[in-house]
């Protein structure tokens, strides 16, 4: 499983890229299987990266443009990336607004590749 990001700069692209080469190992299997994209936007930095799922390998993209999107701020995209939050938090975040998401189902798969 390959992950494409710009390793020239230092942007939300590279965040998000680094970190899932880290997530995505012993996973690639799983990964394979998700055809789609999703963009996540850190609404307090005013970013986002999107994430391309293309077979044997993942792109990750500065700017939106993804089937689906996650938008928070930072500590809660971290939270979510870290495992920090269940489903009754995931949940809770909804209904208070700091996290919206679109596409839930692929969003699930997502996050499910982070944990």
């Amino acid at each position: 499983m390959r992950v494409e990001y710009d390793r020239s700069e230092f942007r939300f692209a590279t965040i998000i890229g680094r970190t899932l080469e880290e997530k995505l190992k012993g996973k690639e299997d799983a990964a394979r299987k998700i055809r789609g994209s999703i963009t996540l936007e850190c609404r307090d930095l005013e970013k986002r990266a999107t994430v391309f799922f293309e077979g044997d390998r993942v792109v990750v993209r500065d700017g939106g443009g993804g089937e689906s999107l996650i938008s928070a701020d930072f500590q809660t995209l971290n939270a979510l990336t870290f495992g920090r939050v269940g489903m009754l938090g995931i949940l809770k975040l909804i209904l208070s607004g700091r996290l919206k998401i679109n596409g839930m189902l692929f969003a699930m798969k997502f996050r499910k590749l982070l944990n």
